[in-house]
């Protein structure tokens, strides 16, 4: 007979299928179910050095990123002008015929 127990919370455990499941997962792998792990650690190793290389790219070359700001020389000094505003996108919308 099953060895069920109910908890504090009212969830009822069945430990006989717990320890059914621990022995399939201590148990050896099917063929598919192993070829089929190789094949996404194989993707997950590929993505990762993918994103290696882009990374070690993006050191050797960095991107030249320009201020919204404009710095001018004066007599008296560099003058900063005021922040220039972002040009406005304008949306094509779908119209319902």
């Amino acid at each position: 007979m099953p060895k069920k127990v109910r908890t504090a919370k009212g969830q009822i455990i069945d430990f006989d299928l717990l320890r059914i499941k621990e022995q399939m997962v201590e148990g050896p792998k099917p063929s598919n179910v192993q070829a089929r792990q190789d094949f996404i650690d194989q993707k997950m190793r590929r993505r990762v050095k993918r994103v290696k290389d882009q990374l070690l790219e993006a050191k050797k070359n960095p991107v030249d990123v320009k201020s919204d700001l404009e710095v001018k020389a004066t007599e008296e000094g560099p003058k900063i002008d005021e922040v220039k505003e972002p040009q406005k996108r304008k949306i094509k919308r779908k119209v319902k015929k």
